[in-house]
């Protein structure tokens, strides 16, 4: 048998997603198109569709294994893949969304945050915390030529901007996980976009930022002049076992957050009066508010840093 002599340059990949229905809806549903939706995306992984090999106990005085000793895991794996998207609105809102469950204009990680665990039941109906991730011409040949995620958490999200960076572009890079094997074979996967929908927001600018509204401190804001500044929000997420191995295989009860948020971040800033009134906040063991803001329409607030 010849060598297949077609191939699909990552270039012409280009990355979707839609909110879902059901957790990690069935392998062989057809998903709406109209939802779906463009990212702008600059830079991407895709899962590797592999499950790891674990094998029983050698036995005494042998020296080799048999081939019953070898068992693929499949009931628990989770594939984890990235995407690194321009900051517009709506790539911060997706961010914002799928790991902690807030898209609204206002998003907000509050200290009073309780994981929902209905959303992440397997084929639950209720507010699904889930999103199906397609690559489109990421497939195997011209008929199958997508890889679908079904069941997508996310597990953390980055924000940065930097002067000498990206044009100065705020960029959004999201980490995702999944308990769904990632597959071209489900009725998705030779399903063509006929309902483009684009995000076609602009991206946010570290040069838009407001001197007035980005500092330190709160109310005796030290108005820091930023060259760059990153923020990062982490949290562990684990599936629950496997149902059966049927219908896709070894699919999950659903996800469970184990531990609490982790919220980091860092500024770069020229040194002045600012920085130097700022100093005794290194070792005093107060708190303070760290603001960056435009004058309108983008605002990151965190309380107690």
């Amino acid at each position: 048998m010849a060598q297949a002599t077609n191939y699909f340059p990552s270039q012409n990949v280009s990355v979707w997603y839609e909110k879902e229905t059901k957790v990690g809806r069935s392998q062989d549903d057809t998903v709406d198109n109209a939802g779906l939706t463009k990212l702008q995306t600059t830079s991407f992984s895709i899962p590797e569709a592999s499950v790891p090999v674990e094998y029983s106990a050698q036995r005494a005085g042998t020296f080799t294994m048999t081939a019953s000793q070898g068992h693929h895991a499949q009931g628990t794996k989770m594939w984890t893949f990235d995407t690194t998207l321009r900051g517009t609105p709506t790539s911060v809102l997706l961010a914002t969304e799928a790991v902690f469950e807030d898209s609204s204009s206002e998003a907000a990680l509050n200290n009073d945050y309780a994981f929902p665990t209905a959303s992440y039941k397997h084929d639950g109906t209720s507010s699904p915390g889930t999103f199906n991730i397609r690559f489109i011409d990421a497939g195997a040949d011209a008929t199958i030529h997508n890889i679908v995620c079904r069941g997508c958490v996310a597990t953390g999200f980055t924000l940065t901007e930097d002067i000498g960076s990206e044009g100065g572009e705020l960029v959004v890079t999201i980490n995702w996980a999944t308990a769904y094997m990632p597959d071209n074979a489900s009725a998705q996967a030779d399903d063509d976009i006929t309902s483009v929908a684009y995000d076609t927001g602009t991206p946010k600018n570290i040069r838009s930022l407001a001197t007035g509204s980005s500092g330190i401190n709160g109310g005796a804001l030290e108005e820091l002049v930023i060259q760059s500044w990153e923020l990062t929000v982490n949290r562990t997420l684990e599936r629950i076992h496997f149902i059966d191995s049927t219908d896709g295989g070894y699919e999950p009860f659903g996800y469970a957050m184990t531990g609490g948020f982790e919220v980091t971040g860092s500024l770069t800033v020229i040194r002045n009066d600012e920085v130097q009134d700022l100093l005794a906040k290194f070792y005093d063991s107060n708190t303070v508010d760290i603001n960056i803001a435009e004058s309108s329409n983008f605002a990151v607030a965190l309380d107690k840093c």
